[in-house]
């Protein structure tokens, strides 16, 4: 058995050109020039379907500073905009193509990604401005296994980018703006609570209230015009529990949450989001036949990349993403 089982979550392409221009650089020419305030509401058409590839890649180090493992997953999604809801709304159905998930407690050997079957038009249906569409999610279906948790976190990850962005009942996200506007989120301290049967239980990410949102400029993203909005979520708590036979872990930590969602100016799709999240956390590992747990401090450093990709480049991609035997 090894020594370490880490387990550190958050509950949380490549741009072709891109620049940032303040406001009073923007006197240029359309689709750049900035005359009054930017349009950001969500508004592509209903029927619709965006193709995503999104990234989570996690370094693991020791308090001392010493890198010893990473982990990362893979997963592809896509959306398709429904009616909107009977409060006006915008409703989407999100469906996964594919999913991978790998850990590697050795710095010197990558994470190798192992492939989870079931998340293969896995799908969900919910309204980015439904700040409780988390608590309506149904994982169910899925397997109770590391792969099947990790899927889990990264559906929750896949609307990371719109909480920053959409107009919610507790965070006043305008449908238009000028750059520089900045939002503060009104809900306040309150708890996320999850289980994962039975291997995690008891569980709950707290919400510091500190989370808020700045127009930052406008850029051009493979060759979109995007407004960029830069968010943060600050002095969030994690507390989790997990049994993987035979180890139990008690894990406790906080994390800082920075990152940028780039919208179409268009029809307020997300075109690209990033992430970065720090995560400080204490684990008590009881291994059997061991009197006290063992304890162990680390942090991890997450990010996350979103990207919206062409159809072809996505049913590309997604095929590249399966096991050999599928193709």
């Amino acid at each position: 058995m090894k020594a370490r089982f880490i387990m550190p979550v958050a509950v949380t392409g490549i741009v072709a050109f891109l620049f940032v221009l303040p406001a009073d650089s923007c006197a240029g020419e359309d689709p750049l020039s900035v005359r009054g305030p930017l349009p950001l509401k969500l508004r592509y058409d209903v029927g619709e379907t965006l193709y995503y590839r999104l990234v989570r890649h996690t370094t693991l180090f020791a308090m001392d500073g010493s890198r010893f493992g990473e982990q990362e997953a893979v997963a592809y999604f896509t959306r398709t905009r429904l009616e909107n809801d009977s409060q006006g709304r915008a409703r989407e159905k999100f469906a996964w193509k594919s999913f991978a998930f790998g850990q590697s407690m050795d710095p010197n050997v990558p994470a190798r990604l192992s492939y989870l079957r079931e998340a293969e038009n896995f799908s969900l249906v919910c309204s980015v401005q439904d700040e409780d569409m988390l608590l309506k999610f149904d994982f169910s279906a899925l397997p109770r296994t590391i792969e099947g948790f990790w899927f889990m976190v990264m559906s929750w990850d896949a609307v990371t980018f719109d909480g920053p962005v959409r107009g919610q009942e507790q965070f006043p996200f305008p449908d238009e703006a000028f750059i520089g506007t900045e939002i503060k989120g009104t809900r306040g301290r309150h708890d996320f609570e999850f289980d994962y049967p039975p291997l995690v239980s008891n569980s709950s990410y707290t919400f510091s209230g500190e989370n808020s949102s700045r127009l930052l400029g406008v850029g051009i993203v493979r060759d979109i015009p995007c407004a960029i909005v830069e968010f943060s979520h600050s002095e969030n708590g994690i507390t989790m529990n997990f049994d993987v036979a035979p180890v139990k872990l008690k894990i406790r930590g906080f994390e800082h949450i920075w990152g940028k969602t780039y919208l179409s100016l268009e029809d307020g799709r997300i075109v690209k989001g990033e992430l970065v999240a720090p995560v400080a956390q204490v684990q008590d590992m009881q291994l059997p036949g061991e009197g006290e747990p063992r304890h162990i401090e680390l942090l991890a450093l997450q990010r996350l990349d979103l990207d919206m990709l062409a159809r072809e480049d996505f049913d590309s991609e997604v095929m590249e993403s399966r096991p050999k035997e599928d193709h």
